[in-house]
């Protein structure tokens, strides 16, 4: 194989971004991943684009969460005309609902702080609640919406990047399970395969999410980056009960066009232990039929878990690293669906020497 322009490490959502954004971009991409692309973290997700839900504080991190769900339309619209396939962007808006008054004034709190900031984030009381979602609990006190949040299919939205990036010239490579990244002179070299394999492209990218700071040589601390397990659990009615992504207190609700509702997710710390426990089905399901009663007489169908990439900052690793070529796509916690195409689109502005997306310059590692 001749030697790539760029040799991306992982196939998860954002591997997979990656790739296709610079084959699109023309240049040859070889990806690595030890199973199949999508089979961690980011098929098992919820999908939700959660920028302005998720986003409590003013700054870089909030700006690159809207930045990137704002290119979701036309990325959607993208891989439809390359792939065929609906990955199921839907701006449907997310609730946030409050069950007490205190509940209420924080989410009040936070939807200002949006608000004065030009966002879109709309209190509304407990009877124009149940007017957009009749199935919510009478218990309800009030909601912030907003509105621009939305949703993806996450299986199709990575089996549409795989397609579009092998479309457009980009290897996959999986059962590439890696040993070491090979560095020479502070400079990425290669990397080096179990069998002693070696790779090498003109820049090296690291998107292996929670493993990423498991490969040796590649200068991420043990506590830099690590795996947050999340269980999800997915109930089936014979037609969507809830039109919009609902958060409440202890769970958030995201519903799919077919009938299906994920009901997530958790966040436990306990290393690599892949269990799905009865006490997180237990509390997602209390959570969510306090929250929308009629929930009780859907099919339970099936309950997973998965890792995120968990970061102690909360702030991805997205750039260029210590060692001269080798760049970072890592650490993206629940927000690797989300924040997949301006992390691609900012990956290939450091690789191209391009200028990077407007506002995202501090959110770049050095």
């Amino acid at each position: 194989m001749s030697k790539p322009d760029v040799l991306v490490v992982g196939a998860g959502v954002v591997g997979c971004a990656i790739a296709y954004r610079l084959a699109r971009r023309g240049l040859s991409v070889v990806v690595l991943e030890r199973s199949v692309p999508g089979s961690e973290a980011s098929s098992a997700a919820a999908g939700m684009l959660a920028a302005q839900m998720e986003s409590h504080e003013a700054g870089s991190s909030l700006s690159l969460a809207i930045a990137s769900r704002d290119r979701f339309a036309q990325w959607a619209e993208d891989l439809r005309a390359d792939t065929g396939i609906d990955v199921e962007y839907r701006r449907c808006g997310i609730l946030n609902v409050a069950f007490t008054e205190e509940q209420a004034r924080v989410a009040e709190h936070h939807a200002a702080m949006q608000s004065d900031r030009g966002l879109s984030a709309e209190p509304i009381s407990a009877s124009e609640l149940r007017e957009l979602e009749p199935a919510i609990s009478e218990h309800a006190v009030s909601a912030i919406r907003f509105e621009r949040d939305a949703r993806v299919d996450p299986p199709k939205l990575l089996r549409a990047l795989r397609i579009a990036a092998e479309h457009r010239g980009a290897q996959f490579l999986t059962g590439s399970v890696v040993r070491r990244l090979v560095v020479h002179e502070d400079r990425a070299e290669a990397i080096e395969l179990e069998g002693g394999r070696r790779l090498s492209g003109g820049s090296i990218v690291i998107a292996a999410g929670p493993w990423s700071n498991l490969i040796p040589g590649v200068p991420l601390g043990p506590e830099d980056v690590r795996p947050a397990r999340g269980q999800i659990v997915e109930l089936l009615g014979p037609r969507p009960l809830i039109k919009r992504c609902i958060w409440g207190p202890g769970v958030y609700l995201s519903p799919r066009d077919d009938g299906r509702l994920l009901l997530g997710s958790t966040t436990e710390f306990v290393g690599f232990e892949r269990l799905v426990t009865a006490g997180a089905v237990h509390d997602l399901l209390a959570a969510a039929l306090a929250l929308v009663p009629k929930l009780r007489e859907l099919e339970l169908t099936r309950s997973w878990a998965a890792f995120r990439p968990f970061t102690k900052d909360g702030r991805p690793r997205i750039g260029k690293s210590s060692v001269e070529g080798l760049l970072l796509a890592t650490g993206h916690f629940r927000n690797g669906i989300l924040l997949s195409p301006i992390t691609a689109e900012m990956i290939e502005s450091i690789v191209t020497n391009s200028p990077l997306p407007e506002g995202t310059e501090s959110s770049v590692e050095a």
